[in-house]
């Protein structure tokens, strides 16, 4: 990512929108222990893989952008704002 390409008001609207992301994906976690083993691993592989890359893929490099925002752990208080 190249801050002059994500300005810090667009970076703080769609950190929202994945803060938004974190109920419903929560409950798709918490359903993954009720799933047999066999087939259904590639649906647990996929919600991890889909944790995985909104926190590392977008989360941390847009805080990296733009460090006043706080981190992914502990976002500034512009998040409740």
């Amino acid at each position: 990512m190249d801050e002059r390409t994500i300005s810090e008001s667009f970076a703080k609207q769609l950190l929202r929108a994945l803060y938004s992301l974190d109920k419903p994906i929560g409950k798709l976690d918490s359903l993954l222990p009720d799933l047999p083993p066999g087939p259904h691993d590639e649906v647990k592989t996929a919600i991890g893989d889909l944790m995985h890359v909104l926190l590392t893929d977008l989360m941390v490099p847009l805080y990296r952008l733009h460090p006043q925002l706080g981190s992914a752990s502990e976002p500034g208080p512009w998040l409740g704002e």
